[in-house]
């Protein structure tokens, strides 16, 4: 079977789960995931054999019309210019957390990081550790802490193989629902990407999202959507620097009631103009 070959029949094939141009570009993914090849070569040799590891990317492709996320399938996400590991039991990372990060970023970066004193990032609700492993990088100078109640979750992120020239990201498990633990320093930068879907919103998400990710890391109760907002707000009372910042990812339709929690909170778009993050700078 030649690259064009498989592409046709995968569009096909998963034209139940997917629009056209994603099942095109997850097939060329498989492609280039398992003959290690760049991605224009799907399109500058169509005609190419796919040889050996045919029978390979044919069980990928079976897993992925099965409802598998190519995540779980190709076992990393990008994010941020990093390859992230993900795996079943952890979420895997949204575009619009990808913006969550690069704001951050780009907010912060001419923020002072004084030689004589700590820089303290915290990443709550870290999930694969995606942000953490972005702000490690981004802020070398930096220590990243991120926390999370799953022990899958808190063991793929510990694995991550990011090069970073500073320290890496200090994993630690929390519930947020709980007070803080002990020991843990003011933190002049608390980011994070909690549960958030409201359970009345599962009928406008896909299968391979319902049946193949964690529901604890994406969903809340209708009666009490914002419990973990409000528990972030005592996370951040209890441990955020004078002159810190909170940066967080919202229930669109929840924007406005989540930055009422915060003192000074304003709400931010993201690229598709809907009500996304909620920043407070103290």
């Amino acid at each position: 079977m030649t690259y064009r070959e498989f592409i046709l029949s995968a569009v096909s094939r998963l034209a139940p789960l997917y629009h056209v141009e994603e099942a095109r570009a997850a097939a060329s993914a498989l492609l280039c995931h398992f003959l290690d090849i760049k991605p224009y070569k799907c399109l500058s040799e169509p005609d190419t054999l796919i040889g050996a590891r045919e029978e390979e990317i044919e069980e990928a492709l079976v897993r992925m019309e099965q409802g598998c996320p190519l995540q779980y399938v190709t076992g990393y996400a990008e994010f941020c210019g990093m390859r992230i590991r993900v795996a079943p039991g952890v979420l895997i990372p949204r575009p619009e957390t990808e913006e969550l990060a690069a704001m951050v970023m780009n907010d912060c970066e001419n923020m002072e990081l004084e030689e004589e004193q700590q820089f303290n990032i915290l990443d709550m609700c870290t999930g694969s550790g995606c942000i953490a492993y972005a702000m490690a990088r981004e802020f070398p100078a930096a220590q990243v802490f991120g926390c999370d109640l799953s022990d899958d979750a808190l063991a793929v992120a510990c694995r991550q193989r990011v090069k970073l020239s500073g320290a890496r990201p200090v994993f630690f498990r929390a519930d947020i629902l709980q007070a803080p633990p002990a020991g843990l320093p003011k933190f002049d930068i608390i980011v994070s990407n909690p549960p958030y879907v409201r359970e009345s919103e599962k009928a406008q998400m896909r299968r391979n999202v319902l049946d193949y990710e964690p529901a604890e890391a994406l969903f809340v109760p209708d009666d009490d959507p914002l419990r973990y907002y409000r528990a972030i707000r005592s996370w951040c009372d209890a441990m955020l620097a004078p002159g810190g910042r909170i940066y967080l990812e919202v229930n669109e339709s929840l924007a406005n009631e989540t930055a009422a929690l915060f003192e000074g909170a304003a709400v931010r778009q993201d690229l598709s103009g809907k009500d996304r993050f909620v920043v407070v700078v103290r």
